[in-house]
């Protein structure tokens, strides 16, 4: 990770975040009017699916900023590692409102199909969808660019949302092309795929958020090992274990050293290879290192999970 991609920490960061998801909140809503509003006028229930869909891009940022603000807090006496899962769990919401929201429109979808008809599509329309999609266009490159620089899962995850209204909008402007050739199933066929898009993003950020909220691994450990063994005066580094939201890995591992060491040398020295660690790994908010005596019974025996094991 270069420089310049090193996440800014504690409130720098939360507020470029919270600043992004407030104008992408605002852009979602004036494309989820014009939307609704042509969709209602010329009955073309692709448009209103995608602008259904837009609804649910500003309800998402809604529960983004909701779910910062309480992970912005500090750690507490009931929460001693902070409460940056909060962030996660507003990501988790954002792909239940769009399972959610594909259901409603998976709904109008069928009934269209017991009474098809074609929307009247007038230049408005492709003038309105083609506005919608270079204003989404932008707000997905722009997040993406955030959620980079700023390291966040919730960003991530928002943008991957947008990326599918693009896609959607894309579908609409086809639909709307076959509107004018007087094809009715068209439309139809238009928001079920749209459907499709909404289903296939929100599997995307379920599996990211699951993954953090089960602890999944996020550093090799033999890459660890292997960096803890270039500290001198390391004679073996064992039982590593991350976990975390990719912008906060917490991390902890034992480090065995000749027995003879002093308490005070044998601090100083994991401190050594928390700082390897943390100039190694920028996203890394948290390392505990064990020093231990490099004694026969403290070595490790087996390789588990790609990590080297040791009892206690």
């Amino acid at each position: 990770m270069s420089p310049a991609e090193t996440p800014p920490r504690s409130e720098s960061r939360a507020a470029g975040i919270a600043r992004v998801l407030w104008w992408v909140l605002v852009l979602n809503l004036i494309v989820a009017a014009a939307k609704l509003g042509y969709g209602w006028r010329s009955g073309a229930i692709s448009i209103t699916a995608d602008g259904l869909h837009s609804i649910l891009d500003a309800s998402s940022n809604v529960f983004g900023l909701i779910g910062l603000h309480i992970a912005r807090k500090p750690p507490d006496a009931d929460h001693p590692y902070g409460h940056r899962k909060y962030e996660t769990f507003s990501a988790l919401a954002i792909a239940v409102m769009m399972f959610v929201g594909s259901w409603e429109i998976l709904s109008s979808a069928f009934t269209r199909l017991a009474t098809p008809r074609v929307p009247q599509v007038s230049v408005w329309g492709f003038a309105i969808m083609g506005a919608t999609l270079v204003i989404n266009g932008i707000v997905v490159a722009w997040e993406r660019r955030a959620a980079r620089r700023l390291q966040s899962e919730l960003l991530s995850s928002d943008a991957e949302h947008t990326q599918s209204d693009v896609l959607a909008s894309v579908l609409v402007l086809l639909s709307f092309a076959a509107a004018r050739f007087g094809i009715a199933w068209a439309d139809v066929v238009a928001a079920v795929l749209i459907v499709g898009l909404i289903m296939r993003a929100g599997i995307v950020i379920l599996r990211t958020t699951l993954s953090t909220l089960a602890d999944e691994r996020r550093l090799d450990p033999v890459e660890v090992e292997g960096l803890a063994l270039e500290e001198s005066g390391v004679r073996e580094a064992h039982n590593v274990r991350s976990r975390g939201a990719a912008d906060h890995i917490h991390v902890d591992l034992h480090v065995l050293v000749a027995p003879d060491t002093t308490i005070a040398h044998a601090h100083a020295l994991g401190h050594r290879v928390e700082a390897r660690i943390r100039g190694r790994w920028p996203t890394v908010s948290d390392v505990v290192v064990h020093v231990e005596p490099a004694l026969d019974a403290e070595r490790a025996r087996e390789r588990i999970g790609g990590a080297l094991h040791a009892e206690g």
